[in-house]
């Protein structure tokens, strides 16, 4: 067979300018359809095209970390959460956000921005604004929203000739502080029976049902107008048509995000309140299970709804609905599949707030899970957690012995979980971790050993009560005893019969004397000497340390300031790290405030929660996210835990038997 390879090339020819020409750019026309960018349709398979796949999760990763670099988009809202237009232009800008307490935002603008006139002067001095921050302004959301109530604003000349306007805004978690647990919220304050609102449960449900009726108190009609009967100017609201609205929950200005109770798997605890603030009454209970309240600002544009767990009720419904009709032998198709997942979705759409409103959200970031997923989880944490504190800290040492990749884990909170492993519930490790290395994004790792333990601890200046009592008891016995000792010394010199007999003289009333001078003599001090400190601090340790405490020793409370001022007294670790955002973990993806997160240092990986953000950028510097971890600061005695929860389950059971708290 002969290849006529002249007439060959001409045909490769005439197929290679076909293709030149097929292809050729026309600049009047866009060239997405010549490259098909990859991933267009999902993540290419791995086994057919690895090299694809590798492109569309490098490239997604670049994506989501570039978005922790771009210029975030601010915006002023009214005193009804209207936005009203975006800020531009800024000289400054610097926010935080806080783990457990009210943050802040400071932004200063030129004075001759087209703003100056109406937040100057178009606005009354008792009207509020509002400044919202979505730090992704590609993908503006209530997640990683930050919103705030301007608090100050202040118009300066300045002396280099410039004129600024600073606005200081506080988070809209101050709310927290300006509302109100009743002691009966379905009563005026005048009239309050029972005296005490008391209530058990798993944390998030008592706080949300606490939190949704106390603030049903304040905004449904009719409700709000019994629970101000004595406070006429209070009435206006209810009087106005949009407060029909309020029956809504959803059409609340401050709302509560729903907590399902089923699978509410936070500790148990007791909530007890007198009209007392939220902030304060709930520090103690979310630090205690681990739980934070973060509040959000939530837009009608978002794209889903803050009550996550309402709306995953609704389509795990449908999702049953479909199980169900199998289990029976029905038929469901792919057709009535689709129609049962659409109707699921639509009604967990309704499941988002009406309006533009601030969502207090209780969260659990213990990383405590549980043998069932269910609210029993959170009774056996709570039962648990109370026998490690009052005696697994005691008898066991205090490092957790756990590992990741051979390397040992330092955890901020070091009591050994025996009973809570016995029990089926754990802590999880943080997905979270920043390696060693010189490009992590870490700048600045600081582990603080806080060591110097005393050997002994002493507590007491008062002896038990009933040591006391027994004493002198004993002291005036004996002494009101000699009054009826009798004599017949006086009778048998007198003449007469002998046969009779005579008080002791002067015996009468001699046990009024004493008066407990000798109180506080016999057992009132004690002392505790730990004999692994004695084992390893050597012998030039520090060899006492007193706790005042109660003041009692040999009582509960004296073992109490003995195992207070053992607590204070201890070798602990303190952890402070700071951390560039989206090196390589990116806030708002893939963790959030409160999270528990670890870093590595020296072949130990240290843990503890991500404690505060803040967010700055000016002019000459580029935009920087710093993320704390830990804060150095002793943390919580396992010890006062264990008494609070006791202490908890005390008064609840006096209240429900009228002790002086409810009824009495």
């Amino acid at each position: 067979m002969t290849i006529d390879l002249g007439q060959t090339v001409s045909a490769f020819d005439t197929q290679v300018q076909a293709v030149f020409r097929q292809n050729t750019l026309q600049f009047s026309e866009w060239i997405d359809d010549l490259f098909q960018p990859v991933g267009a349709d999902g993540c290419p398979d791995p086994a057919v095209n690895p090299m694809g796949a590798w492109n569309y999760l490098n490239n997604r990763r670049m994506v989501i970390q570039g978005a922790a670099n771009q210029k975030p988009l601010i915006r002023l809202t009214d005193k009804n959460h209207n936005v009203l237009t975006g800020i531009t232009g800024e000289l400054n800008c610097q926010y935080e956000d806080m783990m457990t307490d009210t943050a802040q935002l400071r932004m200063v603008v030129r004075y001759d921005n087209w703003l100056e006139d109406y937040v100057v002067n178009g606005l009354s001095i008792n009207e509020d604004l509002h400044i919202i921050v979505d730090p992704i302004p590609s993908n503006p959301n209530w997640r990683t929203r930050w919103g705030g109530k301007v608090k100050e604003i202040s118009v300066s000349n300045n002396a280099d000739g410039t004129s600024t306007i600073e606005f200081l805004a506080l988070s809209v978690r101050e709310h927290v502080k300006k509302l109100l647990f009743g002691a009966n919220p379905f009563f005026p304050p005048e009239i309050q029976v029972p005296k005490m609102w008391i209530i058990p449960g798993p944390l998030r449900s008592i706080l949300f049902a606490t939190g949704f009726v106390n603030l049903a108190r304040l905004f449904v009609p009719g409700l709000s107008t019994i629970t101000n009967a004595f406070n006429p100017a209070a009435w206006i609201n209810p009087l106005n048509p949009d407060a029909l609205l309020n029956i809504n929950p959803l059409s609340w200005p401050i709302q509560c995000a729903f907590v399902n109770p089923v699978i509410d798997t936070s500790m148990w605890s007791v909530l007890a309140a007198t009209w007392t603030d939220w902030h304060s009454t709930m520090a103690d209970l979310l630090s205690q299970a681990g739980c934070i309240c973060r509040a959000y600002y939530y837009l009608t544009t978002d794209a889903d709804s803050p009550n996550t767990e309402l709306a995953d009720l609704i389509t795990g419904a449908t999702t049953a609905t479909v199980d169900l009709l199998q289990l029976f032998g029905v038929k469901t198709g792919s057709e009535l599949d689709q129609l049962l997942n659409s109707i699921g979705k639509d009604l967990a759409s309704l499941t988002a707030p009406t309006r533009n409103c601030v969502v207090l959200s209780f969260e659990d970031k213990s990383g405590v899970t549980g043998p069932t997923g269910t609210a029993l989880d959170g009774l056996l944490d709570v039962i648990g957690v109370t026998l490690d504190d009052m005696i697994t800290s005691v008898i066991f040492d205090q490092q957790t012995q756990t590992f990741i990749d051979g390397e040992n884990v330092i955890d901020v909170d070091s009591v050994t979980p025996f009973f809570q492993t016995l029990l089926g519930v754990s802590q999880t490790l943080p997905k979270v971790i920043w390696r060693d290395g010189q490009f992590t994004g870490l700048l600045q790792k600081k582990v603080n050993m806080h060591k110097g333990p005393p050997l002994t601890i002493m507590t007491g200046g008062r002896s038990p009560s009933i040591v006391n009592q027994l004493q002198t008891f004993g002291i005036r016995y004996g002494l009101a005893e000699l009054s009826d000792q009798l004599t017949l010394n006086i009778a048998e010199s007198l003449p007469g019969p002998t046969n009779w007999a005579q008080q002791m003289p002067a015996t009468p009333g001699l046990d009024n004397i004493y008066q407990g001078q000798l109180d506080n003599c016999l057992f009132a001090w004690e002392r505790y000497t730990d004999p692994l400190r004695a084992l390893w601090t050597g012998e030039g340790a520090y060899q006492e340390y007193i706790e005042r405490g109660s003041g009692s020793a040999y009582t509960v409370a004296g073992w109490l300031s003995l195992a207070e001022g053992h607590w204070k007294t201890r070798a602990f670790y303190g952890f402070e790290t700071k951390a560039l955002n989206g090196r390589p973990w990116v806030y708002g993806v893939d963790f959030q405030l409160g999270d528990r997160l670890g870093f590595e240092m020296d072949a130990t990986i240290y843990i503890d929660q991500l404690t505060s953000t803040r967010y700055q950028y000016d002019r000459k510097m580029p935009i920087f996210l710093e993320l704390s971890i830990g804060d150095d600061k002793d943390k919580r005695d396992p010890i006062a835990q264990g008494i609070r929860i006791l202490s908890g389950v005390y008064a609840l059971v006096g209240a429900y038997l009228g002790e002086g708290t409810l009824f009495g």
